[in-house]
């Protein structure tokens, strides 16, 4: 995947979307630490009922940013998924005609997300098509 030649355009457009919600979060703490600092100025100058409905809204707005930083990461999953099927689908389909070309049974990948080595080919030599499969996505990119 990382020698595919459109993975830089969607890193580029990750951390786009990253510094986007990371400047959206900086705003959200700003305007509440503003907030804060306002109404520990001025809370001498409030009535109790003022102090109450303030504090509440301060509250409200803490709960609102502490949500809106949760779901960041959720955003952002959501966005590399999206931006990154596009990249698997056409990785899975150099994988499927490479193997249809050299009579493939089974062809799996030799690192797991979470980096255990599995079998590469099932028969007795081992086959590794990486440059082949790599070969055909770079041909197929031409055409696109």
């Amino acid at each position: 995947m990382t020698q595919m030649p459109e993975r830089s355009q969607v890193q580029q457009e990750l951390n786009s979307f990253i510094q986007e919600k990371r400047q959206e979060l900086q705003q959200k703490t700003t305007e509440f630490q503003d907030a804060v600092a306002e109404f520990q100025q001025n809370q001498d100058s409030m009535s109790e009922t003022e102090i109450q409905n303030r504090e509440q809204q301060l509250a409200q707005m803490e709960t609102e940013m502490t949500q809106f930083r949760q779901g960041l990461q959720q955003q952002i999953q959501q966005r590399r998924a999206k931006l990154l099927e596009p990249l698997y689908n056409k990785m899975n389909e150099a994988i499927s005609t490479v193997a249809e070309r050299n009579d493939l049974d089974f062809v799996i990948n030799e690192a797991t997300t979470n980096g255990e080595s599995v079998v590469y080919y099932a028969a007795s030599e081992k086959l590794d098509i990486t440059e082949q499969v790599l070969q055909y996505i770079n041909e197929t990119s031409d055409q696109n």
